[in-house]
């Protein structure tokens, strides 16, 4: 009888809000409504609204609701609210669990919980979920792996247990490539030293005080604690200057801390403008030591070189790459700058530390030695250059001059590898991808099973990484497109929908099989995202859609490309927002842009490219 009345109940739920419609709300941040709505569904039948974007979204309206509890005293309702949070997560670490699938939303929202337990003194609990998420390889997004492992630390911090968390901190900065948040940075070297002092490392503590105004990051705040941390240390400024321990290079960087943070007293400094005008000396300053002078060391350091190290003669003439995250597209587009470099440098090794997923991007490419990044078995200091493109450099310039970005990131990749303007204009502009004799055959054979030989194959990738670049209209596209083509539809996950004839699903095959396929379409089709620059690698015919990103800037190198937007329509394109940032016009995290591109223009495009073809 009871299980009768829940399932009538569940079913008048569905009738009020579908999971669709839920959905849709969590995508467009309405985490207050989501978590009212997904609280009043009966515990047993939450399940069937398991969804990344949904589950978050409660969870972050749980913890608002929570802390309006706790501001008002109302403890009961408080516990209640927990346990509800507790709840949530659970069945969100089950749902990944049963699919095999651990999306990005669950670490954030485990993170999310973790931090709130640890400010409201559940250490151990907080401990247990930071716990949860390295299981379950939160070091797959290395921006949240770096956050729980701070995290982690502070509880271990507060629980005393000070040897732990320094060991936890100091393979954090062993390895700095692993971090992708400058800001993290400071926050890092700080309670690393703070962990040092109490465990009576003296000169390790006072070399990370220093590391802390050596390193390029722009919040004055954790920049004074830095330069307060030092005095204290040094009893007074001046005697700074006097230690002969420190380096002349460490006492420039404080000098100019000290006299920026002393002019900030003045309030006819701030009037006339000099303070402003010292602030921007200090990080200009700091910026050019870590980005133009040092050349070893790109995006700072943490230890200097030991003049003992033994380093092997092979490694004294090679270069290091590091890159701790993915994105297929920008490694596609550091390769000509990778092949130039070993072009100047035909005797040196190049070596490449990337994630393991994303070795097949170079497998094959003769140009570099492919080296995990995740191993501690390398030393970044041995090497005759090392460059840190876990700070993106291509990222970094484009935020510093969006929306007026001129250069791509194939030339800014190239320039940030110490290429000169010359060498950047003349090499070769396209990515670098090489098949197997093996691929080309599952290609070949592909074809000929589903009796493709001879046709037009378009290629179509459904999703980009990111859902603020994707296009909304893909699938009525595909099924406009099959009446004249056969289509491919590319995915990494099952596809939902695209039905139909002369269309074909390739849902979920390893990358290389996928790639080795694209490379026998007559045309691709496909957001701003790692397929167009894979089409320019095999020069196949590509129609790329862009919205926040500029087009025409992203594919300048890729004559057979042909980029469409809508920028005659919409003024505030290309606009070089993220997935962070809701678009400016309607406050969600798609873009209307996007929506905006014709399908008619697109198959006319395909026409086109099809018509010159013959």
């Amino acid at each position: 009888m009871l299980a009768e009345i829940a399932s009538n109940i569940t079913h008048l739920m569905r009738e009020v809000v579908s999971v669709s419609e839920l959905e849709y709300m969590a995508f467009s941040g309405q985490c207050e409504v989501v978590h009212g709505i997904f609280q009043s569904i009966i515990k047993e039948s939450r399940i069937h609204y398991a969804n990344k974007y949904i589950l978050h979204e409660v969870v972050v309206g749980g913890i608002k609701k929570l802390k309006a509890y706790l501001a008002v005293s109302a403890e009961h309702s408080a516990n209640q609210e927990k346990v509800f949070i507790d709840e949530t997560v659970d069945l969100f670490i089950h749902s990944s669990q049963q699919t095999g699938s651990y999306p990005r939303e669950l670490f954030e929202t485990l993170l999310l919980w973790s931090d709130e337990l640890a400010k409201l003194s559940l250490l151990h609990e907080a401990l247990e979920r930071y716990d949860q998420a390295i299981e379950m390889n939160v070091g797959k997004f290395p921006d949240l792996y770096v956050r729980c492992l701070v995290g982690k630390a502070g509880v271990l911090n507060k629980l005393g247990k000070f040897q732990e968390t320094e060991s936890l901190l100091a393979s954090l900065a062993r390895r700095p490539y692993r971090v992708t948040d400058r800001n993290m940075i400071p926050t890092l070297l700080f309670n690393l030293g703070q962990e040092s002092l109490l465990r009576g490392n003296i000169e390790f503590y006072k070399n990370l005080m220093f590391q802390g105004l050596r390193h390029f990051y722009t919040d004055i705040k954790h920049r004074r604690q830095f330069v307060e941390q030092i005095r204290k240390t040094y009893r007074r400024s001046h005697n700074v200057f006097l230690n002969s321990g420190v380096s002349s290079s460490d006492k420039m960087l404080f000098l100019l801390h000290r006299v920026y943070f002393i002019a900030e007293r003045f309030r006819t400094m701030r009037c006339v403008g000099v303070e402003r005008a010292l602030r921007y000396s200090v990080l200009g300053y700091v910026y050019c030591v870590n980005y133009l002078f040092n050349r070893t060391a790109s995006g700072g350091v943490f230890f200097r070189k030991e003049p003992q190290m033994l380093i092997p003669p092979l490694l004294q003439r090679s270069f290091l790459i590091t890159r701790a995250m993915g994105g297929i597209g920008d490694l596609l587009m550091m390769t000509p700058g990778i092949h130039e470099l070993k072009k100047k440098h035909p005797k040196s090794e190049i070596h490449l530390a990337i994630p393991r997923r994303y070795f097949p991007v170079f497998q094959n490419n003769p140009d570099v030695k492919l080296l995990d990044v995740e191993d501690e078995s390398f030393n970044h200091f041995m090497y005759k250059k090392w460059f840190n493109f876990t700070d993106c450099p291509a990222s970094r310039i484009e935020s510093r001059t969006a929306p007026k970005v001129r250069k791509n990131r194939i030339a800014l990749f190239a320039r940030s590898l110490g290429l000169g303007w010359w060498s950047v204009r003349r090499m070769g502009k396209l990515p670098r991808y090489f098949l197997t004799a093996e691929e080309r055959s599952f290609q070949r054979n592909f074809w000929a099973n589903r009796g493709l030989e001879g046709k037009t194959v378009i290629g179509v990738q459904l999703h980009s990484d990111e859902v603020y670049r994707d296009y909304p209209h893909m699938q009525m596209l595909i099924a406009q497109l099959s009446q004249f083509y056969h289509v491919l539809v590319f995915d990494v996950e099952p596809i939902n929908g695209c039905d139909g004839p002369n269309i074909t699903k390739v849902e979920g095959l390893p990358m290389q099989q996928a790639f080795a396929l694209v490379s026998g379409c007559s045309v691709i089709i496909a957001p701003d995202s790692s397929f167009v620059h894979l089409a320019a690698a095999f020069n196949i015919p590509c129609v790329a859609l862009y919205g926040p990103i500029d087009g025409k800037v992203r594919t300048m190198d890729y004559p057979n490309c042909r980029y469409l937007d809508v920028r005659t329509k919409l003024g505030c394109m290309p606009c070089w927002r993220n997935d962070k940032i809701p678009c400016k016009l309607t406050n969600m995290r798609t873009s209307v842009c996007m929506a905006d591109i014709s399908i008619d223009e697109i198959i006319k495009t395909v026409h086109s490219f099809m018509k010159e073809k013959r």
